[in-house]
């Protein structure tokens, strides 16, 4: 309680702009700086999943039996599943 008590001084003038733009702006440049790495990041992984997936996905191995060697991939139906599907609709025999 006999603690002598620490003075407090307060600046009551305007900030000086060089000061505020010494203090802003290398944090605005590191944020700045951070956000077009990151687009570009973004960027450059994008484009490479788009080159490197559709390849990959067409590589990949097909459990069941190996696809025909035009590499369509299709299921062969037994003749008794077939159903002629009509192109119009029937007549209305009345």
């Amino acid at each position: 309680m006999n603690q002598p008590h620490s003075r407090v001084y307060v600046y009551r003038g305007g900030v000086p702009l060089w000061l505020v733009l010494a203090v802003a702006a290398p944090l605005g440049m590191l944020v700045l700086t951070s956000l077009v790495l990151a687009v570009a990041f973004l960027g450059v992984a994008g484009s490479l999943a788009a080159l490197l997936l559709p390849g990959w996905w067409k590589r990949r191995s097909v459990s069941g039996p190996t696809p025909r060697a035009d590499g369509a991939r299709t299921i062969e139906l037994d003749p008794s599943q077939y159903r002629r599907v009509e192109s119009r609709p029937p007549r209305n025999p009345n």
